[in-house]
């Protein structure tokens, strides 16, 4: 286990990078690595710059750009420019039908999960609008309870289902990783976030999950009048993966390089 705390996304998405790199002797890859962001939609300037380079690397590359790893889990442009009311219908008939047309993307969308499905009975829900509601209706009452907002996989109908184990059961790769996400209401009236995941890139994946994990809770909290509180990512297995045909680690090692040369200060 590798317990690591940011103070940003960026911040301890580098730091976990240069924690991986030291497990060379098994793919740079490593079991447990927990995040502890403080301010998750903090972005300096500089900050800004290192997933500019991150997203240069990986379109030059082939990988997913990076604001559509950010859009698998929250479309968090569609909320700025059109609210809730945005998200919940825009997502679904402009946003979603395009996304799926990548390769990496087949299985869907976190995002299309979270917002719309249909249940056993052929009705569709939309179950995070109903998460926002019930944080609502507590929030109204004293003593509000503080943990009964789980996204994940106990009931497909009950629940947001982000590992749906009727579909992606026998997928061997390249389906949903994230497994799970618990919102709980903190002492402070804070909304905090606890995100699973069985498997996680950190090249490809990591640093845009933890921005659309950032703009997922940013959107339950506002939405129910609450504070952001931190957001924690725990990674199951967590890897600096090599792409073959793309990047390898001559090119994983430069990159990073140079996104903490872009957070040095500059010399006056």
């Amino acid at each position: 286990m590798k317990p690591i705390e940011g103070s940003t996304c960026v911040d301890a998405w580098l730091a976990a990078c240069d924690h991986l790199l030291t497990k060379e002797n098994d793919a740079w890859r490593d079991y447990n690595v927990i995040l502890e962001i403080a301010e998750p939609l903090s972005l300096s300037a500089a900050e800004k710059q290192v997933f500019l380079k991150l997203d240069k690397f990986l379109v030059d590359n082939k990988g997913l750009p990076f604001n559509s790893v950010v859009n698998t889990i929250f479309p968090a442009q569609l909320y700025a420019r059109h609210g809730a009311t945005g998200v919940y219908e825009r997502y679904l008939t402009e946003v979603y039908p395009e996304i799926k047309k990548h390769p990496d993307c087949s299985w869907g969308t976190y995002a299309h999960r979270i917002l719309c499905r249909i249940d056993s009975g052929g009705t569709t829900i939309y179950p995070l609008r109903d998460l926002v509601e019930k944080l609502r209706v507590q929030l109204a009452q004293d003593g509000p309870n503080r943990a009964i907002y789980e996204v994940g996989t106990i009931d497909l109908f009950a629940d947001i289902p982000i590992y749906d184990p009727h579909q992606d059961r026998t997928r061997p790769i390249g389906g949903p990783c994230l497994s799970h996400l618990s919102f709980k209401l903190g002492p402070d009236r804070r909304l905090h976030l606890t995100a699973l995941y069985r498997s996680h890139w950190y090249v490809q994946r990591a640093l845009g999950n933890l921005f659309g994990l950032a703009h997922l809770q940013h959107f339950v909290a506002r939405e129910a009048g609450l504070e952001m509180g931190p957001l924690t990512c725990i990674s199951s297995v967590a890897q600096l993966e090599t792409q073959s045909g793309h990047w390898g680690k001559v090119a994983v090692r430069g990159l990073i390089t140079a996104c903490h040369a872009l957070l040095q200060p500059v010399a006056a």
